[in-house]
């Protein structure tokens, strides 16, 4: 099943003209940005007859009707339509968020009115993407930095066609979905998918099987460093939300998206952070730095709103969450329900989503949300804030004293990061993420099989560059998709740590660089020890499932490599009841992290660092559950994918 994108869209749809509601500058010049230009050239679609008579979709700039009160046996089909692109930040759209009316300064330095801004802003077509105020090539969906959010239920199904106009390949992970009945949807290409090559589209179609705070991005390289990435947050019915009565408010404002921050596509050290594709230019030796336009999430005092925090981590860069004077009552992470604990600050790694309710119950003004990076962020000292506005404080009051690197919220903090050397002052009582209870506690049961993993990263001499391992092997990424190509005998070419010893290969004194598969059996109970063998902790994230976190701890350098055996001889402590539930988690600098699931989704599933560098060079592998005839099929020759968009 091979089509045009366009000729197919065009009977199912029927083509509308292109809307181009036009951007002015502050003089009532035209603006025509690089998203209108790029929508000129693949133009919105209307509904029309068929099966897409019953998909819900938005006309641009207004609500999409998928973001709703959730009801019970009631799903939607929810169609989005995703053209992947080049842009820039601070380009000419952002011209207007430039003018008099809108600045102010503070302590000799200028800022941006956000709440004005937005007040301003909200009926005009608009898509500024202000970043730090330097102007970089990004990589974007739609226009917007970050990228567009997604809201729907539990159980509607998602259609997303994806169109990519860029010159190079890219893919759509759905971070947090399980993929049980589409595993050929999942977005990694080469695992599930062939690439969405230049000028081609691909056609997501999945159901909405795990609730909570998700994210989509790309799975292609760096990408999603560059810009594409965005929130996909999965709302429950009433009845099924057992932490409703703790909150007043679950509004789309109060999404964060963070991410440590790079320009034009340099992959390198962290320059910057980002809360919600806005903050203060951290870059030295700028001669005309722009005015600073920070987030701002409006509240009213008295009210109880649920936020949802999301960690775009590309870097080595963990952070640290806190909000000034505001306890932070965290509920959920990655989509799963905790029991309720308060904290003061969270410490966030790469790929990871906490939720919390915050009471507005302080005075009416403005206070810091702060974010700090730490380990490869440190280096630069990099941190970056928001502001939480009390309804009728002034917008343009702000305590810019006390932002410093220096700065650390007091209390309790919740996921201490597990470095070596650890560069958190301690402030307080600290909480692991294993200590946490699961909302529905289940009794763990004994695992069939236990699995023992290794992530490293290492020098190879002085000034050579590094190595990314798991398992003591670098991944190398399969010329064909496993998924689809399962069939046709591609289990020759896969390797692991038994296999390369059987052929008598010592992966700890040679670079072994193949493609590792660790092959699990379906419908079991599954344990995994995963040890980070570096100075370290890597966020670990395995697809397709949603796993139960039933220890953690760290053994130190020379402990670490005999993790096995002293597993063997005298078991690690874990969990029997009440684990937490997870899609991401750190492994400890010289430590372990223990999980389980239960097997029941057969397929490929990637099982991966999700520190960009680390994961990209090689420390990765994949989880083959089951045997290949148990694997679901893609209903269409081409797996959605499409031959052109021309």
């Amino acid at each position: 099943m091979k089509f045009n994108v366009v000729q197919t869209l065009v009977i199912t749809f029927g083509l509308i003209s292109v809307q181009i509601y036009g951007i002015q500058d502050a003089s009532g010049k035209r603006i025509v940005s690089k998203y209108e230009r790029i929508m000129q050239m693949y133009p919105q679609l209307g509904t029309g007859g068929g099966e897409s008579s019953q998909w819900r979709t938005a006309e641009k700039d207004m609500r999409h009707p998928c973001k709703r009160d959730c009801s019970l046996q009631q799903p939607m089909t929810c169609y989005y339509y995703m053209v992947v692109h080049y842009d820039d930040t601070m380009a000419e759209t952002c011209k207007r968020y430039l003018q008099t009316k809108f600045r102010f300064k503070l302590n000799g330095k200028e800022f941006i009115d956000g709440i004005k801004l937005a007040e301003d802003m909200q009926s005009s077509n608009d898509d500024c993407k202000y970043a730090d105020g330097l102007e970089s090539q990004v990589m974007v969906v739609n226009g917007q930095l970050p990228g567009m959010g997604i809201e729907v239920c539990l159980g509607d199904t998602v259609v997303a066609d994806v169109i990519n106009s860029m010159h190079e390949t890219t893919t759509i992970h759905w971070h947090g979905m399980h993929q049980r009945l589409t595993p050929f949807m999942d977005g990694v290409p080469h695992v599930t998918q062939y690439p969405i090559e230049a000028g081609q589209a691909f056609r997501y179609r999945f159901e909405v099987d795990h609730g909570g705070t998700n994210w989509w991005h790309s799975h292609t390289e760096h990408q999603r460093a560059f810009g594409l990435a965005g929130p996909l947050v999965v709302r429950t019915p009433p009845k099924l939300n057992p932490h409703g009565h703790l909150y007043d408010f679950d509004l789309s404002e109060h999404v964060i998206v963070i991410q440590d921050w790079v320009h034009n596509f340099v992959e390198s050290v962290a320059e910057n952070i980002l809360i919600n594709g806005k903050g203060r230019n951290l870059k030295k030796g700028v001669k005309t730095p722009k005015p600073t336009l920070y987030a701002h999430f409006p509240v009213v005092r008295g009210g109880r709103y649920r936020f949802r925090v999301i960690f775009n981590g590309v870097s080595n860069c963990p952070i640290s969450f806190s909000i000034d004077q505001h306890d932070l009552v965290v509920i959920a992470s990655d989509g799963n329900d905790i029991e309720p604990v308060e904290v003061q600050r969270i410490m966030i790694h790469g790929a990871e989503r906490f939720d919390f309710v915050l009471h507005a119950n302080q005075e009416v003004a403005n206070y810091w949300v702060r974010v700090k990076g730490y380990s490869f962020c440190a280096k630069n000292q990099l941190h970056q804030e928001a502001v939480l506005h009390y309804r009728d404080a002034d917008t343009r009051t702000l305590d810019t004293h006390t932002l410093s690197y220096a700065y650390d919220a007091p209390g309790v903090t919740l996921n201490e990061l597990g470095d070596a050397v650890s560069t958190v002052p301690s402030l307080g009582r600290s909480i692991s993420l294993a200590e946490l209870n699961a909302q529905q506690p289940v009794q763990e049961v004994q695992p069939s099989v236990t699995y023992y993993t290794s992530m490293n990263a290492f020098e190879v001499r002085q000034g050579e560059g590094f190595r990314f391992q798991m398992d003591d092997i670098s991944f190398s990424m399969p010329k064909m998709s496993l998924l689809q190509t399962r069939n046709l005998g591609v289990g020759q070419f896969f390797c692991n740590r038994s296999q390369q010893a059987d052929l008598g290969f010592n992966c700890r004194q040679r670079h072994c660089r193949c493609s590792n598969v660790i092959h699990v059996p379906a419908n079991q109970h599954v344990e995994f020890v995963v040890a980070s063998l570096s100075n370290t902790p890597h966020p670990i994230h395995l697809h397709g499932y949603t796993f139960r976190v039933v220890g953690m701890g760290v053994l130190g350098e020379d402990r670490i490599g005999q993790i096995e055996q002293i597993d063997r001889s005298s078991p690690l402590p874990r969990r029997g009841r009440g684990a937490p539930l997870k899609d991401s988690v750190q492994v400890p600098a010289f430590g372990y992290t223990i999980f389980r699931f239960y097997s029941n989704s057969p397929g490929y599933w990637m099982f991966h660092c999700h520190i960009s560098p680390h994961s990209e060079n090689g420390m990765a592998a994949v989880v083959r559950v089951g045997e290949d005839v148990e694997m679901k099929m893609c209903p269409v020759s081409n797996c959605g994918l499409c031959s052109s968009v021309a």
